[in-house]
């Protein structure tokens, strides 16, 4: 997958390792001095031996760890073929991939080499959401305000019983799913958060491509719907980033400001009177607090629970799970 541009410079995987130190013991075994003949017996076992030796000092450590997180990130489309609420009736498929993920992160952390501990700037700079085990679009202040307002609230059809009742950000989060997935026929492209916590700014952009597929089976395969999109910004201020003790996290709280939606270069602009959105930056903060509704300004917590040059993990204040690799200064995805 295009965003999991980590698996480019990310070690080899432990066969791909193996196989790649068998070939160097290969090239090295048939230049030395060859043995006479009743030493063959007792060469090749050498040989195995230092194969075997080989392999035991490249044994899994926190990069080879990584490289399986970002397969399984790729196997299940940043864990979105997880498919984890009951609604969608399929928790059997990739049964277990979710317990795989979260025991790989708890692994990488075990290795040690975290940053925050001693600096929680650790986390400066952009980065690239590769996996999550909710909805995508969850990592941004602006839906984070949002499930913080519905703490504590749930929702059920008014002929159920309360045993049926979801919390009402879930329900809220599945239903905009639906509208930004265009009920299949869209998708989310990049996700980003960008992190500055000497100016104590937080921002978040999703990329959102909207029909493309659309067309009519069995009566034509042109084009019903223009394909077009744009990337979705929202930005964040009073960023404090502290360091709990005893939890080895640091918790993040910030509050929502405002939101923007941006043209993309490669995402075709709206059409008709949607362009007149692009590029115009919304007061969200100011309208939250009109709301009758909105007891308190837009918040959000965040926690992180690891950081290192290349890798951060975070989770949201319902446990789920955001894995994220460093973007270079100058990307052209950020552009």
């Amino acid at each position: 997958m295009a965003r999991l541009r980590a698996l480019g410079s990310a070690p080899r995987c432990d066969c791909c390792i193996g196989r790649a130190t068998t070939r160097n013991l290969a090239r090295r075994t048939a230049t030395a001095p060859r043995h006479h003949h009743h030493h063959h017996h007792h060469g090749r076992r050498g040989t195995t031996s230092t194969v075997a030796r080989a392999l035991a000092e490249e044994a899994p450590g926190t990069e080879s760890l990584k490289a399986k997180l970002y397969v399984l990130a790729a196997q299940s489309d940043r864990g979105q073929l997880l498919f984890r609420q009951p609604v969608y009736e399929m928790e059997g498929y990739f049964a277990g991939k979710e317990t795989e993920a979260r025991r790989l992160c708890g692994e990488i952390k075990d290795q040690g080499g975290n940053l925050l501990a001693s600096d929680a700037s650790a986390q400066n700079g952009s980065w690239e959401l590769v996996y999550s085990t909710a909805q995508l679009f969850r990592c941004s202040p602006f839906f984070m305000a949002i499930s913080e307002s519905m703490d504590g609230y749930t929702w059920h059809a008014p002929w159920s019983d309360e045993s049926t009742a979801v919390p009402s950000a879930t329900l809220f989060f599945r239903l905009h799913e639906l509208q930004v997935m265009s009920w299949g026929a869209s998708t989310v492209g990049l996700v980003t958060q960008t992190i500055d916590c000497e100016s104590k700014t937080l921002s978040s952009t999703f990329d959102t491509i909207l029909f493309r597929l659309t067309v009519i089976p069995i009566v034509g395969w042109f084009k019903l719907l223009p394909t077009f999109g744009g990337r979705v910004a929202s930005y964040a201020t009073n960023l404090e980033a502290e360091l709990e003790e005893g939890e080895d996290r640091v918790k993040m709280t910030f509050e929502l400001q405002e939101t923007e939606v941006e043209s993309v270069e490669g995402i075709p602009r709206p059409p008709f009177f949607l362009a007149w959105l692009l590029n115009r930056k919304f007061p969200v903060n100011f309208v939250w607090k009109l709301l009758p509704w909105n007891s308190k300004p837009p918040t959000c917590t965040s926690y992180c629970t690891y950081c290192d040059k290349d890798l951060r993990i975070c989770e949201d204040k319902q446990g789920e799970l955001y894995v994220y690799t460093r973007l270079e200064e100058g990307s052209r995805m950020l552009k």
